[in-house]
């Protein structure tokens, strides 16, 4: 068991589970199941890190951490006290990259895409939206509409 985070300034998703029923493809990346429902992009992944901390309390804390080009965090991975912490250190040296000395290069945000919006569809884009019985079809229902996320 582990925590799943994924942080940023809109919001904070904390899910706490097994990263179980991983369905990797060319696009996205699924952990779908009662704990944990994850869609992730790893073609944005570029950087990762696991990372140890010392707490105040004589604790340790374990985590991998994973950036994008421009080095914002994309997803953090928390051990948790139900986690089986013998085998860290046999994942960090199952993921672990042999070069370890090569400076980071970050790349510059590439600019948001401006809102396509179309106010005259609006009475459409809320029918729709109550229709919509999974959050992962936004994206399919604004295309429908010619629009993008930022326009709806």
């Amino acid at each position: 068991e582990v925590m799943a985070l994924t942080r940023n300034d809109s919001c904070v998703i904390e899910k706490t589970g097994i990263y179980e029923d991983y369905r990797g493809g060319p696009h996205a990346a699924l952990v779908v199941n009662d704990d944990i429902d994850l869609r992730m992009f790893p073609r944005h992944w570029q950087f990762a890190f696991a990372v140890e901390k010392h707490l105040p309390d004589g604790g340790l804390r374990r985590s991998i951490q994973v950036f994008d080009a421009a080095g914002d965090a994309v997803h953090k991975i928390f051990l948790t006290a139900a986690s089986v912490a013998e085998q860290w250190a046999n994942l960090v040296q199952n993921l672990r990259l042999e070069v370890q000395d090569t400076p980071l290069v970050l790349s510059a945000r590439e600019p948001t895409e401006a809102a396509k919006e179309d106010v005259d569809k609006a009475d459409h884009l809320r029918a729709e939206w109550d229709k919509i019985t999974d959050t992962h079809q936004f994206l399919q229902m604004v295309h429908k509409l010619k629009m993008n996320r930022l326009g709806a």
